[in-house]
């Protein structure tokens, strides 16, 4: 039971790119307004109308999940929110999880191409763009950590296709910790992990729903709705939903944008709840913290000087309330950062400054088959049904021999019969190392016989495939 309470502060191996030191602080690429004390809320029917025209529609296609059965294809759909002009736009991982042909439609019935720039499947958060010769609509992003329980808030999604629905609500609960098996959501969601400090609300959140804005009654976006509690057959439950606070997303923006994927840090710590008799036990003045019960050899943490039985009360000035609270600021805080953290020692509080390092083990992410980076054709080679693009140099640097991604798979090729993908990163063609995507046609040529082994990675993992020339 009490092993079940420790959670351990370093996100797992084989997710994301390696980190540099952090860059210096630029102006975000989204809008945030001040929230002011005394500006009345405005009526829903007008927050309605200014909102509506930049939450879109988003719509793919995701590969069955057991190409043994034969299953077909199916079409992914969900919502997002335009939040810049020139057309970036916060969706949910799930809602584009692995998806191609993806597209985007405005509230004025315009259907447009999209591409992923970066996603983060932890914190199920994805970064799209759309090209337009105009400037777009868009919403204000706001301040999850201000929003108050009991304050009205109202969700825009696309439930069960029925586009631009509008519900109202209010703040059920902040810090929500649920176990992602156990919501229903548009798409994907897979089992293990945690989506931690959920914004609870009763505003109407169905399939379809997923990835567009929970607004405060200003008209600022305060989450991205993400997931309901569907209860149990016998004992339905009603107006339980749940939204990612915006503040977790404003921190991985940039990455996303910048990088494709966010890198997590190392703080090298062992956390668990206080509880009452705990807090009794060591004379603390509240629950408020979260208590270290080890510290890694050789970690960030050691060389600041924390301790076991530590009380983590403070991270960079914000307050911590609870260790799923630090868990989310030591995981979503740049590796390279220096952070001073506070905490509760012997009754008396200290503030030591940590230094923050990249997770160890982690692997460039794969390539989303509907990446930004493989759009265009300047890098692209084609031969027997084929098409390839250059990595970016950052994923390049990221895979030893180096590799080129599989950009298009025509349906009927000798490609898609061997099990090939979008996204699918090419190693080797026989035993010819590929480095560029010159490399492909000339590999092949090369390769003697009818059918031609594959060296191909996928999701951080390496397989042989066979590939038969038409």
């Amino acid at each position: 039971m009490f092993n079940r309470l420790l959670m351990r502060l370093l996100w797992p191996a084989g997710l994301l790119l390696a980190a540099s030191a952090p860059a210096a602080a630029e102006p975000p690429f989204w809008t945030t307004l001040p929230r002011p004390a005394h500006r009345p809320p405005a009526p829903l029917a007008d927050l309605a109308d200014r909102a509506r025209p930049a939450v879109v529609h988003v719509r793919g296609t995701s590969p069955p999940e057991d190409d043994a059965h034969g299953e077909s294809e199916h079409v992914s759909i969900g919502t997002g929110f335009i939040i810049n002009r020139d057309g970036y736009i916060v969706t949910n991982d799930h809602v584009v999880h692995n998806v191609t042909n993806l597209r985007v439609r405005l509230h004025d019935g315009r259907e447009l191409r999209a591409c992923v720039l970066g996603t983060d499947a932890p914190t199920d958060i994805a970064l799209l763009k759309i090209d337009t010769p105009e400037k777009l609509p868009f919403l204000p992003l706001g301040d999850s950590d201000a929003v108050r329980v009991g304050e009205p808030v109202v969700a825009i999604g696309n439930p069960f296709g029925f586009n631009n629905s509008v519900t109202a609500g209010i703040v059920s609960a902040k810090e929500r910790v649920v176990e992602r098996s156990a919501l229903g959501s548009s798409e994907h969601g897979g089992a293990g992990d945690s989506y931690s400090f959920f914004i609870q609300t009763d505003a109407s959140i169905n399939l379809g729903n997923s990835g567009g804005p929970l607004l405060d009654q200003l008209g600022e976006v305060v989450g991205v709705s993400a997931a309901f509690w569907a209860g149990h057959p016998m004992q339905p439950a009603q107006g339980i939903g749940f939204a990612i606070p915006i503040n977790m997303a404003k921190s991985l923006l940039p990455r996303l944008r910048d990088h494709g994927a966010a890198p997590r840090a190392y703080f090298g710590v062992d956390a668990q709840p206080l509880e009452a008799s705990l807090v009794a036990a060591l004379n603390l003045p509240s629950s408020r913290g979260a208590l270290l019960a080890s510290v890694e050899k050789d970690s960030p943490a050691e060389a600041a000087g924390l301790q076991p039985g530590d009380v983590v009360v403070a991270w960079d000035r914000i307050p911590i309330a609870t260790s799923e609270d630090l868990k989310i600021h030591a995981q979503l805080t740049v590796p390279g950062t220096r952070v001073r953290v506070g905490v509760m020692r012997d009754g008396r509080r200290l503030d030591r400054e940590v230094a923050l390092r990249a997770a160890l083990n982690q692997h460039a992410p794969a390539i989303h088959p509907s990446s930004c980076a493989l759009a265009g054709d300047g890098t692209v080679a084609r031969l027997e049904e084929i098409a390839v693009a250059d990595l970016p140099p950052e994923r390049a640097t990221r895979l030893p021999g180096g590799g080129v991604a599989i950009s298009a798979v025509d349906s009927d090729s000798a490609v898609a019969e061997a099990g090939l993908r979008v996204g699918d990163i090419l190693l080797r063609i026989g035993k010819t190392p590929i480095h560029h995507s010159r490399d492909v046609v000339a590999a092949i040529r090369a390769q003697p016989g009818e059918v031609i082994p594959v060296l191909v990675r996928r999701s951080g993992y390496d397989f042989w495939a066979a590939l038969r020339r038409r």
